[in-house]
């Protein structure tokens, strides 16, 4: 007597492409099954190289994925009509930090309305979920390139479906590059249409900061450390025109404005770093 054994797979399993390398499999993730499977054989001529898109530790590297796919016309990212976008972010470093930089990138990218749809911390990670209208997903190849510039590095991208997007993001060394290097003794100048000014001090002790054209606001200074955990705060409620301040040990960054209406100062600051 021989025992029949019957197998069911999943349907989805069933209709995954047999997959040769880790590229092709982070190739399918940008894509989705149905563009990999359509496309595949001009995706493995794309990838054939396979050790142009790996990092220097062996893994698929993502940037690159993402503009061969992109230069190629294979990544869609534009929708029939506008419709809601749902991206997710799970980051294990410094969440704080991390919705700054992501705010800050979302804004250079055009992007300034959306909603959090969802924010979950534990003992492990954080996971960040945006929703936004619009008629086209964020550009993966781009938004790896801002993040960049923060200090984050994408580790994975997983497209569920055209307007659903997961992202996991690593954190290598914070940086705040909207923020300004203070030079101790030397006199700074900027101008802000927002009147929201950063600095990036790496030593001193007291800051002296004056208002261009003398005129009067009510100073607000904030002192943060290198992953924008906020150290002190000094709001002025008196009308002033200069104000010296004690630098807080283990400040990495500041944010100086006006208490009650910033753009009173937006014609530019003058700052000392002493």
């Amino acid at each position: 007597m021989f025992g029949i054994v019957i197998v069911f797979l999943d349907s989805t399993f069933a209709q995954t492409p047999v997959l040769q390398n880790p590229i092709d499999y982070k190739v399918m993730q940008l894509l989705g099954v149905d563009d990999y499977k359509i496309n595949q054989k001009f995706i493995q001529r794309l990838f054939s190289n396979q050790g142009y898109f790996l990092d220097d530790k062996g893994q698929p590297d993502l940037y690159k994925i993402s503009k061969t796919l992109k230069q190629n016309g294979l990544l869609k990212l534009t929708f029939k009509q506008p419709m809601e976008l749902e991206i997710a972010f799970v980051v294990h470093d410094n969440p704080q930090a991390f919705v700054s930089a992501l705010y800050d990138v979302l804004d250079a990218m055009g992007y300034y309305y959306f909603l959090v749809k969802q924010s979950l911390l534990d003992e492990k990670q954080f996971k960040f979920v945006l929703s936004m209208n619009t008629e086209y997903a964020i550009d993966p190849m781009l938004l790896q390139e801002r993040l960049r510039g923060y200090g984050y590095i994408v580790q994975s991208i997983e497209r569920t479906n055209l307007s659903q997007w997961n992202y996991d993001v690593a954190l290598s060394s914070f940086k705040y590059p909207k923020a300004t290097l203070l030079e101790l003794n030397k006199q700074h100048h900027k101008a802000s249409l927002k009147g929201e000014y950063w600095y990036s001090i790496e030593s001193g002790k007291q800051l002296d900061v004056k208002s261009s054209n003398n005129i009067t606001w009510y100073p607000k200074i904030v002192f943060y450390d290198r992953e924008l955990n906020v150290l002190e705060i000094v709001g002025s409620q008196k009308l002033m025109r200069t104000i010296k301040k004690e630098i807080p040990k283990n400040t990495r960054f500041v944010k100086i404005t006006d208490t009650y209406l910033p753009i009173t100062i937006k014609n530019g600051l003058d700052v000392v770093l002493q």
